[in-house]
């Protein structure tokens, strides 16, 4: 009997999750026929792969709590229909508890709301993906074959019993019916005309100049050999890949943090060097900032988070529902591969808003519930007149004009005082041991201070850029100690940008925006997303406010800094502060974008040559301003649209390489949230155990 072949490309979380959703459908509904299952991943390490690698540096963190993290479908997953055992669904938490109490090594203790560190995910991810593997040998007729090898190509097979053949670099054609790409990040060569492209030109042909176009490993990419002790160093971004490449540069070099009170400040720290720093480290973004700390996360309440799902934000002016309303009045009608659409505009339509669910939140937080019902009241009919009209005709701005009935129901609670409720909330904030302002009147919601918390006035100098940095980064991590429930400006974040996400992709999935409008939501406001609520916790990020204030991380250079070429390295310059730098090293801080054509890995440039794949548009109304995010042209159901435009429904695409096309790819499986992740590969699991006899398909 012919056996029905299924192919995982790529051992990583994604990979550690498909294998367990076919565990646990194959376990529970054993198959008529043979099933063979090949699992590859080019590292060897499979359930973790190399982002999430066991071995990978150890001063490295996750941006989530034990407590939220899943490696298999729950009662909570609407698209799991087969579960797995309790014992074989634990979260991380719970798997780091049993190691704990087996081994008694204080690195498993974990409590619920600590941030890990990353390479215990990893051997999580290990362990995890083992015991799923044992689940499917040991189901009758079920053969998983692993290779430890990169997939370099797949071809076709016209009529064959198997319509494909997966080529490794050293394994013969593995033939599958259904192939499933979760192949995680990679690296791009420098595409012709960008600046990566300038910058590797230049330290190809000047002496001294060095050019490190991907960060990972770190412990490979970033020895002392490529970034010497004592040698300037530029890195170019401030986000979660800098934050892990500046704690292995600095901890991971023999530096120590010991504990120094600021002013009260609970666990500041302070930094002493070991003498094999690069120095300084000129590190730069376009904002100039790096991203907020994440909030103690007390929405996860126990050990399998179970409380979460009942304290997210439940949406109140930022709704699905709203959604559709402002798509079906004010949409600019679209024909997309993936169907018509009516395309909104992010700035003009749904930015109002976010801002307005923030002040929802930021204003219950802060004086109580019946002070957030006052609110919705309030804002409701300029909430109406928005939904209905956009904002056009409007002479103030959309933003200040929905915010005005807010500010004027704060300014009545201050002129008569705040009742008992008020106060008992508004002492919750103030009353915690840190030092904040102590009267109502200091704690307005400033839309535009709230998303750009530091001065620039034209006097900026690269001090004053640093200290303010620095004193916004004190305040930030004084909220982040409050936690997401208790800290107005946590709970909006966590609230709007967090609990939110399915909103945001009803609204920018699948070319929902206008592709001006999505360019400048990628440029703009997707950033602000990362840097308000989706940075690494407190812990590290006390760590890196070390190092800014022991000047081994230098940010005098501000806001929108340039590098260019210089002589023996290149020249760092910041235009609001006039502050400029020579480095000799420069290193990219942040994760590649997936681009298809320019990949360093085989397969995908060999996919897009064969005509299996094709790069995703988003039209403009301008020609020559189609906007293409990067991620391969997909289905809904993730299913890749060949280059004639035919698709292809026995190969699925996630993760990475469709990020831009659907965001948010990149998130780990959470417990008892009816994950998306857990639940978009649960749909693929169905299908690719689901014998198709359907022709049309082949070819």
């Amino acid at each position: 009997m012919i056996p029905h072949r299924v192919v995982v490309v790529g051992g990583g979380p994604w990979g550690t999750y498909a294998v367990e959703r076919l565990a646990a459908l194959l376990s529970t509904s054993p198959p008529e026929h043979p099933v063979h299952i090949s699992v590859f991943e080019l590292t060897g390490r499979f359930g973790a792969g190399a982002t999430h690698s066991d071995n990978q540096a150890w001063t490295s963190y996750l941006n989530r709590v034990a407590s939220q993290i899943a490696f298999a479908a729950d009662e909570s997953n609407r698209a799991a229909t087969a579960l797995l055992p309790r014992r074989l669904r634990p979260t991380l938490v719970e798997w780091s508890r049993e190691r704990f109490l087996a081994t008694g090594d204080p690195r498993y203790d974990l409590a619920p709301q600590d941030v890990p560190r990353r390479h215990l995910h990893g051997q999580a991810l290990r362990d995890m993906f083992d015991h799923y593997v044992d689940v499917l040998r040991a189901v009758p007729g079920v053969v998983v074959d692993l290779h430890a090898d990169e997939v370099v190509d797949i071809e076709p097979r016209p009529g064959a019993d198997h319509p494909y053949l997966v080529h490794g670099t050293s394994t013969p054609g593995v033939a599958a019916d259904r192939i499933l790409l979760v192949t995680g990040h990679s690296t791009n060569t420098p595409a012709p005309g960008t600046r990566a492209a300038r910058l590797a030109a230049h330290a190809e042909r000047e002496p001294g100049a060095n050019y490190i176009p991907q960060a990972y490993p770190l412990e490979h990419r970033l020895d002392e050999r490529a970034v010497p002790p004592g040698a300037p160093l530029g890195v170019l971004g401030l986000g979660l890949t800098a934050i892990d490449l500046l704690l292995h540069l600095t901890e991971g070099r023999g530096g120590r943090f010991v504990e120094e009170p600021v002013a009260g400040q609970s666990g500041a720290l302070r930094y002493v060097p070991s003498g094999r720093e690069p120095s300084p480290i000129v590190a730069i973004s376009p904002s100039g900032m790096f991203t907020s700390s994440r909030a103690e996360n007390f929405k996860a309440v126990d050990s399998t988070g179970l409380g979460h799902a009942a304290l997210e934000h439940r949406p109140v002016f930022l709704t699905i529902e709203a959604v559709h309303e402002l798509r079906a009045r004010h949409g600019v009608p679209a024909v997309l591969p993936s169907g018509p659409v009516r395309q909104l505009d992010f700035a003009r339509h749904v930015f109002p808003l976010v801002v307005l669910e923030l002040a929802e939140v930021y204003h219950r937080t802060l004086l109580g519930n019946g002070f957030g019902g006052r609110v919705r009241a309030a804002v409701a009919p300029r909430y109406a007149e928005f939904l209905a009209h956009g904002g056009a005709g409007w002479t103030e701005d959309p933003i200040d004009y929905l915010l005005a009935p807010v500010t004027a129901c704060y300014d009545d609670v201050l002129a008569v005082g705040l009742d008992a409720e008020q106060s008992a909330a508004f002492l919750r904030v103030v009353d915690s041991g840190f030092p904040h302002p102590s009267a109502p009147e200091d704690h307005r919601f400033a839309w535009r201070r709230f998303f750009d918390p530091v001065d620039r006035d034209r006097d900026l100098t690269g001090e004053r850029w640093r200290d303010g940095v620095i004193a916004a980064m004190r305040r930030d991590q004084i909220a982040a100690a409050q936690g997401n429930l208790r800290n107005p400006v946590k709970a909006a974040c966590d609230g709007v940008w967090r609990d939110l996400r399915s909103v945001f992709s009803a609204v920018v999935d699948f070319g929902g925006l206008t592709a001006e409008s999505q360019r400048e939501f990628t440029r703009v406001h997707l950033r602000h997303y990362t840097r308000m609520s989706n940075g690494t916790g407190l812990q590290p990020m006390r760590r890196i406010l070390a190092l800014v204030e022991a000047d081994i991380v230098d940010l005098r250079i501000g806001p929108g800094a340039e590098v260019t070429p210089g002589a023996a390295g290149f020249r760092i310059t910041g235009p609001t502060t006039g502050e400029r730098r020579h480095v000799g090293t420069v290193v990219e801080g942040r994760s590649h974008p997936f681009d298809a054509e320019h990949d360093v890995r085989p397969l995908y440039p060999a996919m897009v040559r064969r005509g299996l794949v094709r790069r995703w548009r988003n039209p403009a109304a301008r020609p020559g301003h189609d906007f293409h995010p990067g991620g391969l042209d997909v289905t809904t159901d993730f299913h890749p649209v060949r280059r004639d435009g035919t698709v292809d429904t026995r190969i699925t695409v996630l993760g990475a390489p469709v990020e831009g096309v659907a965001y948010f790819q990149l998130s780990a499986a959470r417990p008892q949230s009816n994950s998306a992740v857990l639940n978009t590969i649960a749909t693929w699991a169905e299908a690719a155990l689901r014998r198709t006899h359907d022709t049309s398909q082949r070819g």
